[in-house]
């Protein structure tokens, strides 16, 4: 499970559960990770008719993604337990992660745990299911180690920028509030949060995940917000709309001159140790280990997503 490179999640494509005709379009769809969403996107008065529609779709068909996922609502809510029970109970088996959202305390993840567990062994499944907490709060990025250490389920931290702004009533200008016209403040506005929750996702061995780009038409403004999270450790970046797939994917792989520096920084690193020189330099730059650990790390990553592109 602390293999990273084996839950490729760079673009993770929200689909709301209650839209037949998007439901549908997911079998052509090939992001990273299909996320099925019963939480906000779907009105209240439509929660169990999503979920019905949820278990139908999985029941009959399979996603274009390798990596199925599906967000329960709340912990505090009347839904998720229904959330939990009624969907992993009929498709359990063609899940690989449960999204738990607006998560607080740590004892949300071990009572949604505790509940998965039992129903793995009544219903004989041979894989388990994956947990990956979404921190939207102050309160919840104040407890944000006791939540990632909180069970070995977890693959990854989620960031939920619009509730998280909320939690700090925070000014947003825009529509949405996710990270959108943010030129505003001279500065990151969320370095702060993004590169805490990456170190302690990171400190537990497991992915960080960045939260949706609300504007999906523009792709310059996705791609500079793709770029500030990446800079600062994270994996991925969950995505509101099939067209921003390709610029998610793109950003968070490594692009070819970067792996081409990579193997020269490796070739050259190896090169003088057979020959016992103590440091090495590559066009006028010192390299050492920790230069080739980097360099190690992004080969690794290119060779993981070219394995899953069939090459």
């Amino acid at each position: 499970m602390n293999n990273l490179l084996s839950y490729l999640h760079r673009s993770v494509l929200s689909i709301p559960s209650n839209r037949e005709k998007m439901l549908l379009k997911s079998k052509e769809l090939r992001p990273d990770v299909v996320m099925f969403d019963l939480e906000d996107s779907v009105p209240v008065e439509e929660k169990d008719k999503a979920r019905a529609a949820l278990i139908k779709f999985l029941e009959q068909e399979r996603p274009g993604a390798p990596f199925i996922s599906y967000r329960i609502n709340p912990m505090d809510t009347p839904f998720a337990y229904r959330d939990i029970i009624e969907v992993m109970e009929k498709v359990g088996e063609t899940i690989h992660s449960i999204v738990v959202p607006k998560v607080e305390e740590a004892y949300e993840i071990k009572a949604v745990e505790i509940l998965i567990s039992q129903i793995e062994k009544a219903c004989g499944f041979s894989d388990p299911i994956y947990l990956e907490p979404s921190i939207e709060t102050a309160k919840g990025m104040l407890h944000v180690k006791e939540i990632a250490f909180s069970s070995d389920r977890i693959i990854s931290l989620v960031f939920g920028i619009a509730d998280y702004s909320v939690s700090l009533g925070m000014f947003f200008k825009g529509y949405s509030g996710h990270g959108e016209e943010e030129e505003f403040y001279p500065g990151h506005r969320f370095h702060f949060p993004l590169s805490r929750m990456a170190m302690v996702a990171k400190a537990r061995g497991i992915m960080a995940i960045d939260a949706p780009y609300g504007n999906f038409r523009d792709k310059k403004g996705l791609q500079r917000s793709c770029l500030l999270s990446r800079y600062l450790g994270y994996d991925g970046k969950w995505a509101i709309h099939p067209s921003q797939i390709e610029v998610i994917n793109e950003v968070f792989s490594p692009l070819p001159e970067e792996v081409n520096r990579c193997k020269e920084i490796a070739r050259a690193y190896y090169d003088a140790k057979e020959k016992g020189e103590g440091s090495v330099a590559v066009d006028g730059r010192m390299i050492d280990g920790a230069t080739l650990r980097l360099a190690l790390q992004l080969l690794e990553r290119y060779k993981s997503i070219e394995k899953m592109r069939g090459i």
